[in-house]
């Protein structure tokens, strides 16, 4: 299973009672990938680069570039607005540049796309199908969950319907979903999280585990609760040793 981590989160994550021996052990694998600096990354792990705007994909170095696009001022209004179009710039910008892209569409851009929209995010990032229509463009897509994690049914739900319409164009694909210890600044019980990840497991390749902390880029984020992570981390990797 992949592991992805902000190198900001892998750091709280260290730091964290029982975080250095998962990194010591069972994360210490290609499959757990890291974008941005930790001084702790293990040795084996998969190293990417991330931007939030496809104008800066060209200055980043070849290799996995996770393509970050949300409804948020780090974004430019025009990628907001067209995101099929601007995945489909990054693709080309990407292999002039030997990169291979990872696409993390965020659910609230439907609120750019559809300016005028008022209703629930999850369905309607359906019903504009921009997974299917942003899938052919990376080698990884990964679905942006986490904010229905609080509601398993609701959770798998999303994750099986954008698991089908990204595979549906590009089989084969790796898929990602999200998760995170506490969305919106709250923490969410690991015993939910796991419940997640045992609802789609045999749906999607992995997870992001967000482990987010109040800052400019998420300012309600509220304290950073890597203790979660370690939780849900050693239920699911420990018994798998050996």
């Amino acid at each position: 299973m992949i592991w992805l981590f902000a190198g900001s989160g892998l750091t709280k994550l260290a730091v964290a009672v029982g975080g250095s021996a998962l990194l010591a052990g069972p994360l210490n694998s290609p499959q757990t990938w890291i974008f941005g600096q930790s001084a702790y990354a293990p040795s084996a792990v998969t190293h990417l680069t991330s931007t939030t705007n496809v104008d800066r994909l060209s200055r980043l170095p070849a290799g996995g570039v996770i393509v970050d696009l949300e409804n948020w001022p780090r974004t430019p209004l025009s990628q907001r607005r067209d995101p099929v179009k601007a995945y489909r710039r990054a693709a080309e910008i990407a292999k002039k540049h030997h990169q291979w892209l990872v696409a993390t569409p965020a659910t609230d851009l439907v609120r750019s796309v559809d300016p005028d929209y008022r209703g629930k995010i999850y369905p309607k990032f359906v019903t504009l199908h921009l997974a299917e229509r942003i899938a052919p463009y990376a080698r990884v897509y990964e679905i942006q969950a986490q904010g229905a994690e609080r509601n398993p049914a609701l959770y798998r739900s999303f994750v099986v319907e954008v698991s089908q319409q990204v595979r549906l164009v590009h089989p084969g694909i790796t898929v990602l979903a999200g998760l995170s210890t506490n969305p919106g600044g709250r923490p969410v019980p690991a015993s939910v999280l796991e419940r997640d990840i045992a609802l789609t497991r045999g749906t999607v390749a992995g997870y992001w585990m967000n482990i987010p902390q109040a800052g400019r880029a998420c300012p309600d984020c509220g304290k950073a609760h890597p203790e979660i992570a370690v939780q849900v981390l050693k239920t699911e990797l420990l018994p798998h040793l050996g």
